[in-house]
């Protein structure tokens, strides 16, 4: 297979793989259950699945150097850091660049500490683990207070309105995740906690235990943001998630690491898009551009799914600004206050 088609798990094990063949965590978390998905799938773009918090530093000579090559980061340098801000400090767009933006939406991903990860979850365990974080979610208040529901009381049709309104995950249609046993017994331990505006939503036990998401329609990012602030903040005084001391809060997937943060806009653009200069200004920006149904999906009428690429080595709050950062300067182009740099 030539170079450019493998993926990281493809690029690093050759010199990893009898180091770690014979080791397993405490979740009895192996090696190969770490790297089943990228055997089954090889042109995936990473492939690694962790089963547990251990099982980052039990396999740190393959594990860390994959880390290392996605996320663009030194590990030897690399700390946890962590800082949510202050919303008010954001500042807002102008009345003509608002009007571009379709929808706002924040998200973490959490691990609740003393649980493995999904691929390595018991069908106990999980349903356990659905039971623990039910019983925090049951306890938010105000604008937070909402109704939990499992898939297992959905009917098809609710699920599927859900998920047409962006709110809930798809139902166990991504092969890399499956391969890596992450849709094991599915649908049981899984759901969804929404509030009555729709505008606060905890996935459970879809890809991590916890997505933890903020949104609303228009360009409303203080209001999205300090909901979400408010929300972690409630959850971590009943749940303890993992992290880790360099990368982090810990997720299933180690591309998420970090902050788990990821700040996205759905906005109007398509003159950027047309003159070809959309990927290389969000590039520059650190942003990563998706079609509006998410990743591998096109763009419908010029709107794109635009959000932050780093999630590693910088604080939430300056995420957020960097994110909100890129989205205007690629609206000054849109709006024609400012014109690309031309092609050298």
């Amino acid at each position: 297979m030539a170079e450019e088609h493998k993926c990281l798990v493809q690029k690093h094990i050759e010199k990893s793989i009898w180091d770690m063949s014979m080791l397993q965590t405490s979740n009895g978390v192996t090696f190969f259950d770490c790297i089943r998905s990228a055997v089954n799938n090889p042109k995936c773009n990473v492939g690694l699945y962790m089963g547990d918090s251990e099982s980052y530093d039990l396999f740190s000579s393959f594990v860390h150097p994959v880390i290392a090559d996605y996320h663009k980061v030194e590990i030897e340098n690399l700390k946890s850091v962590h800082d949510l801000g202050d919303a008010n400090n954001l500042e807002d767009l102008s009345t003509e660049y608002q009007e571009k933006i379709i929808s706002t939406r924040v998200r973490v991903g959490r691990t609740v500490k003393g649980y493995p990860m999904q691929g390595k979850l018991s069908r106990e365990k999980r349903i356990e683990l659905e039971g623990k974080i039910k019983e925090a979610l049951n306890l938010l208040d105000g604008e937070l207070a909402g109704t939990y529901k499992s898939l297992n009381e959905m009917s098809n049709d609710e699920k599927q309105e859900l998920i047409d309104e962006h709110l809930l995950f798809n139902d166990a249609d991504d092969k890399c995740l499956k391969d890596a046993n992450g849709y094991d017994d599915w649908p049981n331990g899984r759901g969804i906690f929404l509030n009555k505006d729709k505008t606060f939503v905890v996935w459970v036990n879809e890809e991590d235990h916890i997505r933890i998401i903020s949104m609303q329609k228009g360009a409303s990012l203080k209001e999205v943001w300090a909901r979400l602030c408010k929300a972690i903040a409630a959850m971590e005084t009943k749940l303890e998630f993992e992290c880790h001391e360099k990368f982090g809060y810990l997720t299933f997937c180690p591309t998420n690491i970090g902050t788990g943060l990821r700040a996205s806009v759905h906005v109007a653009v398509p003159k950027v898009a047309e003159n070809g200069k959309l990927k290389e200004m969000c590039a520059s920006c650190d942003l990563q551009p998706r079609g509006v149904n998410g990743e591998h999906t096109e763009s419908i009428g010029g709107v794109y799914d635009l959000s932050n690429k780093i999630r590693i080595g910088r604080t939430e709050w300056e995420l957020i600004n960097t994110m909100w950062t890129g989205i205007r300067k690629i609206l000054d182009v849109e709006t024609g206050k400012d014109e690309p740099a031309a092609e050298a």
